[in-house]
C-alpha cells in the first residue's frame, strides 16, 4: 500500500507516523508499507528505523526519498534486505540500492497502477501536457501496463519512454514511442557510479548501436566525465544525434562552449530554481551560484535547451518552470542569478520547440500545417502576462492529435 508523504496533512514526522499507523491497521501482517515523495526538507528531518518500526512492527517499510535515489527503512525492511553498501543501518537511510529494493518490495499492484497511470493522464493534460517523456529507463516488457491502457485509449498523451543501456531496441506504434537510452550516473563522497571509464564504455556502446543516448548530470564531476566521453566519440556518432544530458544543475563556465561544441542537448529544469532554489541559495556561494541550472549562457553558446519538470521530485506543472526560467525567482522570493533569465518566447520553447527537438521529433511543439494537431487553450497568454500570472496558468482546453484529452 503506498502512502504520499508529501500530502498537505503531513508536515511533520509525527504526522508521518501517525499516517503510517493509520495505513498499517488496515494492511495484512507482513505485506510492505510503501512511500513516496519523502522529503526532510518539509518534515524537518527524516524518521528513523526505529521510529517507523514502532509505527508498524508488522510490516516491512520503505519510504522513497523525493529524489528516488534513496529510501528509509524500518527495521524488518532492514533484515530482508541484507547488507547493501551505502546503507546506515542506526538511520534506516540507504542510498544507491533502489534497483534492489524494488526488486524486493514487488511490483506495485496491476490494478493500482493502471488506476495511477489513468489519474495521471488527466492531471497531466489539465496541466495543458501533450507530450511526455518517461526518463525512468524501461524495457519494452517493462512498460505493459502503459500500453495496455493507451490501446485502449485510457491514457491521452503520447508518450516517448527511454530504454536501459543494453535493453532491446523497439519500434514505436501508436502514440507510444521509444526515447533514448539512458544512463544513470550516481555522485557522492566515493565519486561516481559508475566511474568514468566504465560511463565512457556505456554511452560509447550505446551510441555505436544507433541509439540517442541521454545521461543523468547533476553534479559538476559528472558534467565533465560526460562530456569528455561523449567528446571521445566519433562524430558520427554525435553529430545530429541530440545526445542529451539531463539536469546539467552545475555547469562551470568552461563547460559551455565545450557542450555546445559537441552538439549536445541540455534538459534543465527550471522549476528547480523555484522549489529548490533557497536551498540551493544555502548550499553554495556566490560564484558558484551563477553556475546553477544555466539557461540564457547556454542559449547564448548555441546550446539546443529543453524544459523537464524532473516529476515526481517537483510538481509537473510547466508553467511554474516557464515562469522560473524568466524570473529565477525562488519560492522564497530571491532571485537565483539574473544572468541566466530567458524572455518570454524563449521560455516558452523550452517546452515546446526545444523539448521537441530534443526527442527528436521536430514535427511536435509547434503549430503547421499537417502536424499533429496539438494545442492547448490558456489564460493568461503566456509571452505577454508577467511570470508570476504565469506560474497560475488556468488550462482551458488540451488537444493531443486532435483528440480532446482535457477541458475545463
Amino acid at each position: 500500500m503506498n502512502l504520499d508523504c508529501a500530502a498537505p496533512a503531513i508536515r511533520d514526522v509525527a504526522d508521518l507516523l501517525a499516517a503510517l499507523r493509520a495505513r498499517a491497521r488496515n494492511l495484512p501482517a507482513g505485506e510492505w508499507l510503501r512511500g513516496e515523495g519523502l522529503d526532510e526538507r518539509r518534515l524537518g528531518r527524516l524518521p528513523t528505523a526505529t521510529e517507523l518500526e514502532a509505527a508498524a512492527p508488522r510490516h516491512p517499510v520503505r519510504l522513497r526519498h523525493r529524489t528516488r535515489h534513496a529510501s528509509v527503512l524500518n527495521r524488518r525492511a532492514l533484515t530482508l534486505l541484507g547488507r547493501v553498501e551505502g546503507c546506515d543501518p542506526r538511520a534506516g537511510l540507504v542510498g544507491g540500492a533502489e534497483n534492489a529494493l524494488s526488486r524486493l518490495v514487488g511490483p506495485v499492484p496491476r490494478a493500482i497502477l493502471a488506476e495511477g497511470l489513468v489519474a495521471s493522464g488527466r492531471r497531466l493534460a489539465a496541466m495543458g501536457l501533450t507530450t511526455i517523456a518517461d526518463a525512468t529507463p524501461r524495457t519494452y516488457q517493462g512498460l505493459a501496463p502503459l500500453r495496455q491502457l493507451m490501446a485502449a485509449g485510457s491514457f491521452p498523451l503520447r508518450v516517448f519512454a527511454m530504454r536501459p543501456v543494453g535493453s532491446s531496441p523497439w519500434r514505436g506504434g501508436g502514440m507510444l514511442f521509444p526515447g533514448p537510452v539512458k544512463i544513470m550516473v550516481e555522485e557522492g563522497s566515493r565519486g561516481l557510479r559508475p566511474g568514468p571509464s566504465t560511463l565512457a564504455r556505456r554511452i560509447a556502446a550505446a551510441a555505436r548501436s544507433g541509439a540517442q543516448v541521454a545521461v543523468h548530470c547533476l553534479g559538476a564531476a559528472t558534467l565533465v566525465a560526460t562530456v569528455a566521453a561523449f567528446a571521445a566519440l566519433p562524430a558520427r556518432y554525435r553529430v545530429g544525434r541530440r545526445h542529451r544530458l539531463e539536469h546539467v544543475a552545475e555547469c562551470p563556465p568552461p563547460m559551455v562552449a565545450t557542450i555546445a561544441a559537441l552538439d549536445l542537448v541540455v534538459v534543465t529544469n527550471p522549476a528547480f530554481v523555484h522549489w529548490r532554489g533557497d536551498a540551493y541559495r544555502a548550499e553554495t556561494s556566490g560564484p558558484a551560484r551563477r553556475w546553477l541550472y544555466r539557461a540564457r549562457s547556454l542559449a547564448a553558446a548555441g546550446v539546443t535547451l529543453a524544459g523537464a519538470s524532473d516529476a515526481p521530485i517537483v510538481p509537473a506543472s510547466p508553467w511554474v518552470g516557464l515562469a522560473a526560467a524568466r524570473s529565477r525567482r525562488t519560492a522564497g522570493g530571491h532571485v537565483l542569478s539574473t544572468g541566466e533569465r530567458l524572455g518570454a518566447a524563449d521560455a516558452l520553447a523550452l517546452f515546446t520547440t526545444g523539448a521537441a527537438q530534443s526527442l527528436r521529433a521536430p514535427a511536435l511543439g509547434r503549430l503547421v500545417e499537417g502536424g499533429p494537431a496539438d494545442l492547448i487553450v490558456v489564460e493568461p497568454d503566456p509571452l505577454r502576462a508577467p511570470p508570476d500570472e504565469v506560474a497560475d496558468t488556468r488550462v482551458l482546453l488540451t488537444l493531443v492529435g486532435g483528440r480532446p484529452a482535457w477541458r475545463a
